[in-house]
C-alpha cells in the first residue's frame, strides 16, 4: 500500500480487457494524479488504486479526484466494499450517481437468501485464526443448527478444551475466546462438530511421517495438517437434513498434498447436495480453484466482504448508498 510495485501492477490486464472486448483499452498509469482526456465511448484502465498515498486512509481529496470528469460510478467491487478506502467508501460518499454493479448485486442476494433460511441450517468454517472470524462465528452461532470447525480454528477451540496437539498452530491470545464460543454454542443449542481425527506430521515437506491419528493419540513433535477421514464423514452426516449449507475456510494446510483430502472430500459432498450451497473467502476459492469443483448455489468472490455482510446485513459501502428505504427499492431495481 502507497508503494508501486510491478508485480502488483493491472498493466497485463489492458491486453486480456481490450480482447474480452473487441476494442481498444487504455492503460492509465498515472491515474488519477494525472489530468486524463477520453474520447466517448473508449475503454480505459486505471492502475492499482493501492499504490496511491491516501488510498487507505479514505483520504477525501484523493477520492474527489478519482471522480473529476465522471457522471456515474458503478460499484462493483464487492470484494473491497467493507473496506473503508478512498476508491470505496470515498468516492461512494463524494459521487453524484453512484449504483451497484450486476455482480455486487449477486453477491448480496446470495447472502440475503442464505440468512432467509431459518431451519436445518448447516455451516462449516475453518481456517487459520478464530481472531478474523470472531464475529462471523458468534453470527453462525446464533443462525445454525449445526457448526462443523477444521483448520486452525479447530485446533485452537480443541486445545482450549484440554487436547495436547504437539507443535500444531493454535492462536493462544484467543483460548478464552474459543472457550466462550463453545459455551455460545451449548447455550444456543447449537450442535458444535470439532474434529476428532487429523491427519498429522513431523514436519509439512516430510510426506513420510504423515499418518492419520485420533485427537488423543497426537505425538508431542507432530502438527495438524487436516481433518482426518471419521472427521469427514461426520461433517457429511450433517449434510443428510441440511436445507442451507455454508463453507469459509481451509479445512487443512491445503498447499501441501497431504492437507488437501479433507477439503477435498467436503467439497465434493457438498457440492452435490440438494440443499442451498453457499462458498465463500479467498483461501477457500483458491482450494476449489486447485480441486476444479464448481457445483455450488452460489460462490463469493468476496473473502472479508463476503464475511462482514454476513455478519453486519450490509457494508460500509451499501450503508453509505442510500436511506433503508431507498435501499429497498435500489434491491427490487437492480435486475
Amino acid at each position: 500500500p502507497g508503494v508501486f510495485e510491478e508485480q502488483y501492477s493491472l498493466a497485463s490486464l489492458a491486453p486480456v480487457l481490450s480482447e474480452k472486448l473487441g476494442l481498444p483499452v487504455s492503460f492509465l498509469s498515472s491515474w488519477p494524479q494525472q489530468k486524463t482526456y477520453l474520447a466517448p465511448a473508449t475503454v480505459a484502465l486505471a492502475e492499482n488504486t493501492r499504490f496511491l498515498v491516501g488510498e487507505l486512509d479514505n483520504d477525501l481529496s484523493l477520492a474527489q479526484k478519482m471522480l473529476e470528469g465522471v457522471s456515474v460510478v458503478v460499484m462493483e467491487a464487492f470484494a473491497c466494499s467493507h473496506r473503508k478506502h478512498a476508491s470505496t467508501v470515498g468516492i461512494t460518499s463524494l459521487a453524484s450517481r453512484i449504483i451497484l454493479g450486476p455482480e455486487h448485486s449477486s453477491e448480496i442476494d446470495a447472502i440475503e437468501k442464505f440468512m432467509r433460511y431459518r431451519e436445518r441450517c448447516l455451516a462449516v468454517v475453518g481456517g487459520k485464526k478464530i481472531a478474523t472470524k470472531l464475529s462471523l462465528l458468534e453470527q453462525l452461532i446464533a443462525k445454525m443448527d449445526v457448526l462443523c470447525l477444521g483448520g486452525g480454528i479447530g485446533n485452537t477451540i480443541l486445545h482450549s478444551q484440554g487436547y495436547n496437539l504437539g507443535t500444531s498452530f493454535i492462536e493462544y491470545s484467543q483460548l478464552r475466546s474459543a472457550a466462550a464460543l463453545c459455551e455460545l454454542a451449548t447455550a444456543n443449542q447449537v450442535d458444535l462438530v470439532l474434529p476428532e481425527d487429523v491427519v498429522v506430521c513431523e514436519n509439512l515437506q516430510d510426506a513420510a511421517s504423515v499418518r492419520t491419528v485420533r485427537i488423543e493419540d497426537i505425538a508431542p513433535h507432530e502438527k495438524v495438517v487436516d481433518i482426518g477421514p471419521s472427521t469427514v464423514a461426520r461433517f457429511k452426516s450433517k449434510l443428510i437434513h441440511a436445507q442451507s449449507v455454508y463453507w469459509n475456510g481451509p479445512l487443512g494446510v491445503y498447499e501441501y498434498e497431504h492437507g488437501l483430502a479433507g477439503c477435498a472430500a467436503w467439497a465434493s459432498a457438498m457440492s452435490q447436495v440438494q440443499a442451498y450451497s453457499l462458498v465463500g473467502g479467498g483461501d477457500t476459492l483458491s482450494v476449489l480453484h486447485a480441486l476444479g469443483i464448481k457445483r455450488f448455489s452460489h460462490v463469493s468472490t468476496g473473502g472479508g466482504a463476503f464475511l462482514h455482510y454476513l455478519a453486519h446485513g450490509t457494508s460500509p459501502v451499501l450503508s453509505l448508498l442510500q436511506t433503508e428505504e431507498e435501499r429497498q427499492q435500489c434491491v427490487e431495481q437492480r435486475s
